[in-house]
């Protein structure tokens, strides 16, 4: 879907310079606890379920609490204590970059007196990656959660090193989506505008129901579309004219139905309107589209 914060190009060049490697993943419940001031020779992703307490990195104190994200870069001094009674929290150690010579030896949570240890893992140069340090103001914590459960939960079950280094991957997109413009844009209702989003792609059939996604973002209809077309950089009308068009394109491929009966599932009202439609989004009839694409 539509972002007005991401640049897809970037992205893809950016996905082809990772290759995560996983050693550590693991959600503790913690009384209170205290991890002095130290370095890792990894990244360090720690996730605050529940609890509070005070972390530092670098020479940048906060506290923190739930749904706090804490990204802590190889090499970078930090500190970490938990207020009682108990503070629970997910963490994932990580190298961006698999490394065969210095990623598999190097020990997960392991501490290193200086950032020049030959086990050090490089800091990772590209943008935006490069600039995330400490406490990331990202507004999507329990999406970024989620996908941090499933890691762990494959690290430390199945252990099949190309889901973990997928899910990783999917993380750092997530971060990177919670950090992006239209998510500071929408601020505490980016959950509610992407699942409008998500739902809209999923069911693209159906009529939109304006007033009732309004509703579920706690906000007008007028300020639903105005928030809205700024997170996603269009309106859900246009979101959802893309994504029926996208399922039609779909069908007319790979169900085997007639055009009559694709204009009937998604709704129109004849295939003459269908056609139209389809036209006007892809540029060219559902009939010669499908001849092209399937050399018929």
């Amino acid at each position: 879907m539509s972002d007005a914060g991401v640049d897809s190009a970037a992205d893809h060049e950016l996905s082809a310079m990772l290759s995560p490697y996983v050693r550590g993943a693991l959600e503790h419940m913690r009384g209170a606890w205290h991890i002095a001031r130290r370095t890792v020779a990894d990244y360090l992703l720690v996730y605050v379920i529940s609890g509070a307490g005070r972390f530092s990195v670098d020479d940048d104190a906060f506290d923190v609490g739930p749904a706090d994200l804490i990204w802590i870069p190889p090499g970078v001094l930090h500190e970490m204590r938990g207020h009682p009674p108990r503070m629970f929290v997910a963490y994932l150690h990580f190298d961006l970059v698999y490394d065969p010579q210095r990623s598999p030896r190097v020990r997960s949570g392991a501490a290193y007196p200086t950032d020049d240890h030959p086990d050090m893992h490089p800091l990772f140069a590209r943008q935006p990656i490069a600039g995330w340090r400490g406490k990331l103001p990202v507004v999507n914590g329990p999406a970024i959660y989620a996908l941090m459960k499933q890691a762990i939960a494959e690290q430390r079950g199945a252990r099949r090193p190309l889901c973990v280094s997928g899910l990783m991957l999917q993380i750092i997109g997530e971060i990177a989506t919670g950090l992006s413009p239209s998510a500071a844009i929408a601020g505490a209702r980016w959950p509610a505008l992407r699942l409008a989003a998500e739902r809209i792609f999923a069911t693209p059939e159906a009529e939109l129901d304006l007033p009732a996604m309004a509703r579920a973002a706690q906000l007008s209809e007028s300020h639903f579309r105005k928030l809205f077309r700024e997170t996603h950089g269009e309106s859900p009308r246009a979101m959802r004219n893309r994504a029926l068009m996208q399922k039609a394109c779909e069908l007319v491929l790979h169900s085997g139905a007639s055009l009559s009966q694709i204009a009937f599932q998604l709704g129109f009202s004849t295939v003459h309107n269908f056609s139209r439609a389809f036209s006007r989004e892809i540029g060219t009839s559902p009939r010669d589209y499908q001849r092209k694409m399937l050399g018929r």
